[in-house]
Protein backbone atom coordinates (compact mmCIF):
# COMPACT_ATOMS: atom_id res chain seq x y z
CA UNK A 1 0.00 0.00 0.00
CA UNK A 2 1.21 3.75 -0.78
CA UNK A 3 1.11 6.47 2.11
CA UNK A 4 2.42 9.76 2.95
CA UNK A 5 3.56 10.24 6.61
CA UNK A 6 1.68 13.28 7.91
CA UNK A 7 3.55 13.40 11.22
CA UNK A 8 6.85 12.07 12.15
CA UNK A 9 9.42 12.12 15.49
CA UNK A 10 12.92 10.89 14.84
CA UNK A 11 13.35 11.10 18.40
CA UNK A 12 10.48 8.99 19.85
CA UNK A 13 10.85 6.83 16.25
CA UNK A 14 6.99 7.07 15.46
CA UNK A 15 5.11 8.26 12.28
CA UNK A 16 1.28 8.22 11.48
CA UNK A 17 0.45 7.70 7.88
CA UNK A 18 -2.16 8.09 5.79
CA UNK A 19 -2.72 5.46 3.54
CA UNK A 20 -4.32 5.58 0.17
CA UNK A 21 -7.06 2.81 0.67
CA UNK A 22 -8.69 5.70 3.01
CA UNK A 23 -9.04 3.69 5.63
CA UNK A 24 -8.02 4.18 9.14
CA UNK A 25 -4.46 5.97 9.66
CA UNK A 26 -0.84 3.53 10.61
CA UNK A 27 1.09 3.70 13.10
CA UNK A 28 4.96 3.25 12.26
CA UNK A 29 6.87 2.46 15.34
CA UNK A 30 10.72 1.48 16.11
CA UNK A 31 13.27 1.38 12.77
CA UNK A 32 13.09 -2.31 12.73
CA UNK A 33 9.78 -1.80 11.11
CA UNK A 34 11.28 0.16 8.20
CA UNK A 35 13.03 -1.85 5.22
CA UNK A 36 15.95 0.62 5.29
CA UNK A 37 17.26 1.98 8.29
CA UNK A 38 19.33 4.78 6.14
CA UNK A 39 16.78 7.28 7.13
CA UNK A 40 13.62 7.97 9.36
CA UNK A 41 10.46 8.94 7.23
CA UNK A 42 9.94 12.69 7.54
CA UNK A 43 6.24 14.65 6.98
CA UNK A 44 5.38 14.79 3.28
CA UNK A 45 7.36 11.46 2.42
CA UNK A 46 5.63 8.89 0.30
CA UNK A 47 6.44 5.49 1.25
CA UNK A 48 5.14 1.94 0.55
CA UNK A 49 4.31 -0.38 3.42
CA UNK A 50 2.67 -2.79 4.37
CA UNK A 51 0.31 -2.99 7.92
CA UNK A 52 -1.27 -5.73 10.60
CA UNK A 53 -3.86 -4.68 12.34
CA UNK A 54 -4.23 -5.48 16.51
CA UNK A 55 -7.09 -4.07 18.47
CA UNK A 56 -7.99 -1.94 15.79
CA UNK A 57 -5.19 -0.11 15.61
CA UNK A 58 -3.23 -0.66 12.09
CA UNK A 59 0.74 -0.94 12.92
CA UNK A 60 2.86 -0.28 9.55
CA UNK A 61 5.34 -2.74 8.79
CA UNK A 62 7.99 -3.13 5.82
CA UNK A 63 8.01 0.93 5.58
CA UNK A 64 10.18 1.99 2.77
CA UNK A 65 10.45 5.40 1.15
CA UNK A 66 9.23 6.39 -2.14
CA UNK A 67 9.72 9.76 -2.56
CA UNK A 68 10.77 11.92 0.01
CA UNK A 69 9.33 15.13 0.74
CA UNK A 70 6.88 15.52 -2.51
CA UNK A 71 4.17 16.44 -0.45
CA UNK A 72 5.16 18.26 2.30
CA UNK A 73 2.57 20.80 2.24
CA UNK A 74 0.10 18.07 2.53
CA UNK A 75 0.23 17.85 6.79
CA UNK A 76 -0.12 21.82 7.09
CA UNK A 77 -2.79 21.63 4.35
CA UNK A 78 -5.13 19.01 6.15
CA UNK A 79 -4.43 20.20 9.56
CA UNK A 80 -5.69 24.12 7.55
CA UNK A 81 -9.15 21.94 6.58
CA UNK A 82 -10.25 21.96 10.17
CA UNK A 83 -9.88 25.74 10.44
CA UNK A 84 -13.39 26.14 8.26
CA UNK A 85 -14.59 30.09 9.11
CA UNK A 86 -18.46 30.17 8.17
CA UNK A 87 -18.05 32.43 5.00
CA UNK A 88 -21.94 33.20 4.30
CA UNK A 89 -24.65 31.22 7.00
CA UNK A 90 -26.76 29.31 4.39
CA UNK A 91 -30.22 31.63 3.34
CA UNK A 92 -32.82 29.43 4.15
CA UNK A 93 -36.84 30.29 3.27
CA UNK A 94 -39.89 28.79 4.77
CA UNK A 95 -43.14 27.25 2.60
CA UNK A 96 -45.68 26.22 3.00
CA UNK A 97 -47.54 23.21 1.10
CA UNK A 98 -51.12 25.26 0.98
CA UNK A 99 -51.36 24.75 -2.85
CA UNK A 100 -51.17 21.40 -2.48
CA UNK A 101 -55.10 19.87 -4.21
CA UNK A 102 -54.98 16.34 -2.47
CA UNK A 103 -56.69 16.15 0.97
CA UNK A 104 -56.67 18.72 3.69
CA UNK A 105 -53.91 18.09 5.87
CA UNK A 106 -52.54 21.07 8.08
CA UNK A 107 -49.94 23.27 6.25
CA UNK A 108 -46.36 21.49 6.66
CA UNK A 109 -43.18 23.74 7.11
CA UNK A 110 -40.27 22.82 5.13
CA UNK A 111 -36.72 24.89 5.21
CA UNK A 112 -35.46 25.21 1.39
CA UNK A 113 -31.90 27.01 0.48
CA UNK A 114 -32.45 29.37 -2.21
Amino acid sequence: MIGIILWSSLAKEKAVIWCEDHGALAYLQGQENLQSADRWPESGDLVELEFETINELRHARSVSLVSNGNRSELPGLLRGMGDVSPAEPPVLRVISNTSFAGPQLPPRKVAAAG
